[in-house]
């Protein structure tokens, strides 16, 4: 088997046919999805950061993790949070962690400092420095991650 050759394809029942990479044994769902192997957890991403930006990554993973099965891919200072898609993706920053939450709607949201759209999906951005404004976008996590499980 070739690098990029498919190692297996599987049925699931939400996002149809899966690929998965012969070199990380990730899974995709598209054959041959461009991404990085060897990627860590998000620990490495948290050496020598400040404890406040330790316990509001912290208390992000917990609860994306209580929404169901998700894959935390980390490299460097950058967090993916994924599904079946990626739902959101984190920057580790000297005192904050920036969140990127990848929606199907736009959203008027004071605590966004920055919203991408493409013709798929709207992104809002917004810093947290603290883990008590983690509670402020757990809705919008949950939406993101329930769009991409479609």
């Amino acid at each position: 088997m070739t690098k990029g050759e498919p190692k297996r394809r599987t049925k699931s029942s939400t996002s149809g046919a899966r690929w998965t990479c012969p070199t990380c044994d990730r899974s995709f769902t598209r054959v041959n999805q461009r991404h990085a192997c060897g990627t860590s957890d998000g620990s490495d991403v948290l050496r020598n950061r400040p404890e406040s930006v330790v316990r509001t990554y912290a208390a992000i993973e917990a609860f994306v993790k209580s929404l169901g099965p998700i894959e935390i891919v980390a490299r460097e200072r950058y967090v993916l949070l994924r599904s079946v898609r990626i739902f959101a993706d984190l920057v580790i920053m000297a005192d904050a962690v920036r969140v990127a939450v990848h929606l199907e709607r736009r959203v008027d949201d004071p605590r966004f400092i920055k919203v991408v759209e493409d013709r798929k999906k709207v992104t809002p951005v917004v810093k947290l420095a603290d883990v008590n404004e983690v509670d402020g976008i757990k809705g919008y996590l949950q939406e993101a991650y329930n769009a991409s499980l479609r």
